[in-house]
């Protein structure tokens, strides 16, 4: 094997991040995640497998959809605008920002449950779509993020639920009344947090 091979396999094993791409005509260097992004931050179509190199912070919309993604590590922390991550191959949302000025998506990746979503994402303003995953539980957490106002999921059962109780004001008591309408429709694992 020569060289060029060697570097070509090494290169992705580590995966393929976002230095050395140019988005919105300004290049990703090693210094970019330590600066706030101004503006909408698009990524989609470029097979990354890692969000190293992604800003601290995007003033407007975050997209990294259509890409080879198995984590969100290195996602930046609060977006400004909607966030999706569309598409990609997701098990958790572990790395997402905390804090969506907009819609969240991460429909059509592997996540099977959203397990401590409301320890993940505090904040957000609009719908959370997840439609499209293999989802069979801990949905309830969304209850406890704030500005969550719709869900969107394949089980028209849960969806309904969630839907109605996210209408109800935010706090504790509308996550409880929505487990217990939950247990009483034998939807024990979609309850829990």
């Amino acid at each position: 094997m020569n060289i060029l091979n060697e570097l070509q396999l090494l290169s992705e094993a580590k995966g393929k991040n976002l230095i050395g791409l140019t988005i919105e005509g300004k290049l990703i260097t090693e210094k970019t995640p330590s600066e706030p992004w101004p503006g909408y931050f698009y990524c989609p179509n470029n097979k990354l497998t890692t969000l190293e190199g992604a800003p601290v912070s995007v003033g407007g919309n975050f997209y990294c959809s259509n890409n080879k993604l198995t984590s969100l590590e290195g996602s930046p922390s609060s977006v400004g605008g909607d966030f999706s991550c569309y598409n990609n191959q997701l098990t958790s949302l572990e790395g997402a920002p905390s804090s969506v000025g907009g819609y969240f998506s991460c429909s059509s990746n592997q996540l099977t449950s959203l397990t401590g979503i409301h320890k993940i994402l505090k904040q957000m303003n609009g719908t959370f779509f997840v439609d499209g995953n293999p989802l069979k539980s801990n949905v309830i957490g969304l209850l406890l993020v704030k500005g969550c106002k719709k869900v969107i999921l394949d089980n028209k059962q849960v969806k309904e639920i969630m839907n109605r109780h996210l209408k109800s004001p935010f706090g504790n008591k509308r996550v409880i009344e929505c487990q217990s309408e939950m247990l009483d429709a034998d939807l024990d694992d979609w309850a829990e947090l």
